[in-house]
């Protein structure tokens, strides 16, 4: 209930009441639920995180650090949504992903937060826990996404890496074109 309140919208102004939406950030935390379990079975490793699971989970200590200075809970937890599906995605089960985002949840949804956290085989409260650090070098964009056209048409988009020089990033088209 507390998550869905935040989630309406800004908390100074007055927002229409839902049940649909209180079913939208129940099933949200039912699929966060799922990172860590598969029924019975507790599914966290202690793998190293790749490079686009730390993006995500850096692009979300960000976005909750600048919202909370604001009061724009909303869109905090609207973040917490598509980082939560784009981990999902990539069936992203890791310890080093996962607790800073236990973490970064609880001030929203604290009871859930505080079962997972002692899943986690923490023996405090996730409330003693410290926040995460944004770490700017995890999110920084190495791709760029080039639009190619022929004859004034989008014909498909390329991702190249920033750094290609405008030369390379030509051959490199033009040799796709064929």
């Amino acid at each position: 209930l507390r998550l869905y309140e935040m989630f309406l919208g800004p908390i100074d102004q007055s927002k229409p009441w839902d049940t649909n939406g209180i079913d939208g950030v129940n099933r949200f935390l039912k699929k966060f639920w799922r990172m860590f379990w598969d029924g019975d079975n507790f599914l966290v490793t202690d793998d190293k995180p790749n490079a686009a699971e730390l993006k995500v989970l850096h692009k979300l200590i960000c976005k909750e650090q600048d919202d909370v200075e604001t009061f724009s809970y909303n869109t905090t937890i609207s973040a917490f949504m598509i980082a939560v599906n784009d981990l999902a995605d990539k069936k992203c089960n890791k310890r080093e992903i996962l607790e800073p985002m236990v973490v970064l949840l609880s001030p929203f949804a604290p009871h859930i937060c505080e079962e997972l956290w002692a899943n986690l085989g923490n023996k405090k409260t996730v409330c003693d826990a410290k926040f995460p650090q944004y770490n700017p070098e995890y999110t920084v964009e190495n791709e760029y996404t080039y639009a190619v056209s022929f004859n004034g048409k989008t014909r498909f988009t390329v991702n190249l890496p920033k750094e290609m020089s405008k030369e390379d990033v030509e051959e490199k088209v033009r040799s796709m074109e064929q």
